[in-house]
């Protein structure tokens, strides 16, 4: 569903109605080891990182090669050289001005790299943390006023991450943090004590916690996939465990107000998952008597979800069929958009299924994560669709 972005008009002259944008999953440049990032660590840290380096998902041997280099577009390089978004100002021109975005959340996936779990010191991990929030702010948040972000914590040391949510709430660009960052594949499944503490400082600050795909500490129940395909097949597997040990374990009966954004880990799966949790609640309910509700009302209250990878069935009505099934399920409310830029699998907003009403559309494209995240829509803005 990715067009090229270089060439192409970002809207449809001949369309008339225009649709309002937040982008809820655009990635930064893989930071961790940028000179200012490393800058900003403790003299400590900064010879030990030095010495030894920064210890990276899969490790001993490497992380899987890309489908292409930074799994990105070859066009979201900047003119000047360097890595896709390492340049702040061509990214702003290329995705925020192009589509007129009202708002883009950057989702570091570099922070996995450094949760205290897989081999890094727990407080290399919280100054990495520290150090990497500090740099967007600085090189992200100063230069726009669209760029929010999702915090990075070292969330397997969950005292360590509560301190750095603090820290990020106690900053001038208190405003800008919008969102926790959380991978789908924790030490502990989500629902472990463990993470509670986390959970309770996002209630307090109404922070929503992002899963998103690509931690590294496993992909499968049954070992490590051979084929990057199959691998970029496999990632849908997050989601069943991860939403039945949320529910299961009682989350959202302590923490009532806590919500989670599943990001770039599809959503038609969700209408099954709901069905077989709430055949299973219905026949042993007497083990989990502390659930108060059916799980198919936790997985429609707490659970938002982007678009892309976007779900693409061989018949257009199929998508139809999908698409109707969730929204019935009480999940209307619950899908965003995402591009995923600058990644190789980039979907620009028209990219979205022709068959969308405009309610549709207006949710899709805005309405939905302004309300989880509390982002203001521009009206005026957005691009037009047929």
């Amino acid at each position: 569903m990715s067009t090229i972005l270089e060439g192409r008009a970002p809207v449809d002259a001949g369309a008339k109605t225009r649709y309002p944008i937040i982008d809820t999953d655009v990635h930064p440049d893989f930071n961790p080891g940028k000179p200012s990032v490393i800058a900003r660590l403790p003299q400590r840290w900064r010879e030990y990182v030095a010495e030894y380096g920064i210890v990276r998902p899969g490790s001993p041997g490497g992380d899987r090669p890309r489908h292409r280099e930074y799994a990105s577009r070859w066009d979201t390089e900047p003119p000047g050289g360097g890595a896709p978004m390492t340049n702040p100002d061509f990214a702003r021109e290329q995705l925020l001005d192009r589509f007129d975005v009202t708002a883009a959340m950057l989702n570091d996936i570099g922070g996995f790299i450094v949760n205290g779990a897989r081999n890094t010191p727990r407080d290399l991990a919280a100054a990495m943390c520290r150090a990497m929030n500090e740099d967007r702010e600085e090189h992200w948040f100063a230069i726009d006023e669209r760029w929010h972000g999702s915090i990075n914590t070292p969330y397997e040391v969950p005292e360590l991450a509560v301190r750095e949510i603090q820290a990020c709430m106690d900053s001038d660009y208190r405003s800008r943090w919008r969102q926790v960052m959380f991978a789908p594949d924790n030490v502990n499944p989500p629902g472990h004590e463990k993470y509670w503490p986390i959970y309770e400082i996002c209630e307090e600050y109404d922070l929503p916690i992002g899963m998103h795909v690509l931690g590294g500490h496993r992909i499968t129940a049954s070992g490590s996939p051979n084929y990057y395909f199959e691998e970029h097949c496999d990632w849908a597997a997050y989601n069943f465990p991860l939403i039945s040990s949320l529910v299961f374990e009682g989350v959202f009966e302590r923490f009532p107000k806590l919500k989670f954004a599943l990001i770039e880990l599809a959503w038609s799966w969700a209408v099954p998952l709901a069905w077989r949790m709430d055949a299973s609640y219905k026949l042993m309910r007497s083990e989990v008597p502390h659930l108060q509700k059916l799980p198919s009302e936790y997985l429609a209250e707490h659970f938002w979800y982007s678009t892309q990878p976007m779900e693409e069935p061989e018949r257009a009505e199929w998508f139809d069929e999908i698409l109707e099934a969730f929204e019935a399920s009480g999940m209307a409310d619950k899908l965003m958009y995402s591009s995923d830029y600058p990644h190789w699998d980039f979907d620009e907003p028209s990219a979205l299924p022709a068959g969308l009403s405009d309610a549709q559309r207006r949710r899709i494209l805005g309405e939905n994560a302004s309300a989880l995240y509390g982002l203001q829509l521009k009206p005026e803005s957005g691009v037009f669709l047929p």
